[in-house]
């Protein structure tokens, strides 16, 4: 049956060769202009994680503690949040020595009024705004700790901006995706309506929906899998030449790239069923 189905999906294919042509085109520009945003957004979400990555509580430690209980304190933090640094007064005062530059504003400041810190790289579930405020509320109750700073501002506003292109790209997905069912249904539409004869035939003989469909289901699904390979060429070739001036901008991911031609496909499948099936309801039994 599938081979049959295939041959049949491929000898319509033969027979509206034009139209298959302007419609894996039509298709794979709309596809094009969705891969163009998930360019964007996947570059987008790898600078977000890159800055992500630099979230870490800065805890400061009151001059008086000792060494035992510092120690203690950073054994305990690395079971609750994450990787600790240990920054003491003198390299506190090395780095601002070095940041600053001027010999003769540091001698104006006499003796060395910074503090040690513990620089906290925070785990994973812990880079949200509310974990990590959560954390830093956690971690000023320690007696050994004089503050904490967090950037919980920064942080988010990071958040936000995260929560929004997700949902500019579910948007965006919705609409191309919308736009993909539309281009194929109406092309489907076309190609059954040259085959009709033959599908009253087929129907009056007895053939069931889903072998009357099946043909239908195959063109849609290799129609648009060609137009999602087609725009991911174009895609590319097009980011290869942006390339040549903006340094950095990564491709989508394998796991995005089966995504997007996934996603084609079924929705050709969907488009092929809905055609047909509108079809066959005005053919009758």
């Amino acid at each position: 049956m599938f081979r049959f189905c295939l041959r049949e999906a491929l000898r319509a294919m033969r027979q509206n060769r034009g139209l298959v042509f302007t419609t894996t085109l039509s298709a794979a520009a709309t596809l094009c202009i969705a891969g163009v945003f998930l360019l964007f957004a996947h570059n987008a979400q790898v600078a977000m994680e890159h800055v992500g990555d630099r979230r870490e509580l800065v805890i400061y430690l009151r001059d008086d503690v000792k060494a035992d209980a510092r120690d203690a304190l950073i054994q305990r933090l690395r079971d609750l949040y994450g990787s600790v640094t240990y920054v003491s007064k003198e390299e506190a005062w090395q780095r601002f020595s070095d940041q600053l530059g001027d010999p003769a504003l540091l001698e104006a400041v006499g003796e060395n009024p910074l503090p040690a810190s513990l620089h906290v790289k925070v785990k994973e579930e812990l880079l949200g705004y509310q974990a990590l405020e959560r954390a830093a509320q956690q971690v000023s109750q320690f007696p050994e700790v004089e503050d904490v700073r967090y950037g919980g501002e920064w942080v988010r506003r990071l958040d936000e901006v995260t929560a929004q292109l997700r949902t500019i790209a579910l948007a965006v997905g919705v609409v191309v995706a919308g736009c993909v069912l539309l281009i194929l249904y109406n092309t489907l539409r076309l190609s059954e309506l040259t085959r009709r004869q033959q599908v009253q035939i087929m129907t009056q003989l007895g053939a069931s929906d889903s072998f009357v469909a099946f043909p239908f289901v195959i063109e849609a699904t290799l129609v648009a899998g060609s137009a999602a390979l087609v725009a991911l060429g174009l895609l590319f070739a097009g980011r290869q030449a942006v390339i040549t001036w903006f340094v950095g901008v990564d491709f989508l991911p394998l796991t995005w790239l089966g995504a997007f031609v996934g996603i084609a496909v079924a929705l050709g499948a969907l488009a092929a069923w809905l055609a047909v099936t509108r079809a066959l309801h005005k053919v009758g039994p």
